[in-house]
């Protein structure tokens, strides 16, 4: 499988969140959410329908349930992760979901 590139933030910040390379590498081959959020940067998710797919969750490297709640956002501009996220559902997630 291909090496994905993080920044230093995104590597410190996915430590401390508990998130693993096989997420990652997960949220950005399957990622069907897409949204830009500024500054060259796209945010990237799986959504809940995707994940309900029986041979997309035998296909995965990590656990589907957690999938659910993490994002990451992209640099277009030097193709790398700058952050990973984990979205409880509050205000301050909202500009990194889909909008209704």
């Amino acid at each position: 499988m291909c090496s994905v590139s993080l920044s230093q933030h995104a590597l410190v910040r996915a430590n401390q969140r508990g998130i693993t390379h096989e997420m990652i590498r997960d949220l950005i081959t399957y990622a069907d959410i897409e949204a830009p959020v500024g500054g060259g940067c796209t945010v990237l998710r799986v959504s809940r329908e995707r994940l309900r797919e029986r041979d997309l969750r035998s296909r995965l490297a990590s656990n589907p349930d957690k999938l659910t709640c993490l994002a990451l956002v992209w640099s277009d501009e030097t193709a790398e992760v700058v952050t990973p996220l984990v979205d409880h559902g509050g205000a301050k997630g909202r500009r990194y979901r889909r909008p209704h």
